[in-house]
């Protein structure tokens, strides 16, 4: 059996400034499966905010929509073209990163990352990441009204088959705190504690993790997304 779960919290630095949470988060039931996306706006755009959530209802929508899978560049393509459509403003003023996944009821998975944050995955039982290398400065990245190539985006096709197998997506707030020799640990502890809980519970449990991040002097906003495969 499939199942979804996430939470988002608002980082230290903007419950000090009284600002809004940056991230945006969803997981939605779909068919028997599970869409799940989480958008990070570039802390340098002034409403980027509107462009996070925006990002991940534009997902919700194409993906709803029956848009096959089958050629990734037409679904991301479509999928930043809702994007725009749905700004009032300039796209510039919204800028964020995106990372998605869809997974059907047999487990046949897509999963697309523009951006940063990081995308890690369990299909067939092997630990497997989709994020590049970062490259360029560090406060540089990919984005929704700033990328235009269809090269800056990761795509995948994996299948979750075996008990445990799952896609975790979080943004940069605790991406940047994991080291790559902890990342299967990372995944393993999150995907055994969220299954063995109800969704409400491990929403719960997930949210007292993150608002109690343990790197010393964290800042920035925090979310996770995860769809995984039951072990019963």
């Amino acid at each position: 059996m499939l199942q979804g779960t996430g939470v988002s919290v608002r980082g230290p630095a903007h419950v000090e400034s009284q600002q809004p949470n940056q991230d945006a988060l969803l997981v939605s039931g779909w068919r028997g499966g599970w869409i799940g996306a989480v958008a990070d706006g570039l802390g340098s755009r002034p409403l980027s905010h509107l462009g996070s959530r925006a990002a991940c209802l534009s997902v919700r929508r194409v993906l709803r929509s029956g848009m096959a899978w089958d050629e990734p560049k037409s679904l991301v393509g479509h999928i930043y073209r809702e994007w725009l459509r749905a700004m009032p403003i300039p796209p510039a003023q919204a800028a964020t990163t995106l990372l998605f996944a869809a997974c059907r009821r047999d487990g046949d998975t897509f999963v697309a990352q523009l951006g940063d944050g990081l995308v890690l995955y369990r299909a067939q039982g092997s630990i497997g990441v989709l994020t590049p290398e970062r490259s360029g400065f560090a406060n540089q990245t990919n984005a929704l009204g700033v990328s235009r190539s269809w090269s800056d985006w990761s795509c995948s096709r994996v299948r979750l088959s075996h008990p445990g197998d799952g896609v975790l997506m979080v943004t940069d707030g605790v991406a940047d705190d994991l080291r790559p020799e902890c990342l299967e640990d990372f995944f393993l502890m999150l995907a055994g504690e969220c299954g063995r809980r109800t969704r409400r519970s491990s929403r719960k449990w997930l949210d007292s993790q993150l608002q109690a991040w343990p790197t010393p002097g964290h800042s920035d906003d925090k979310t996770i997304a995860l769809i995984m495969r039951g072990r019963k």
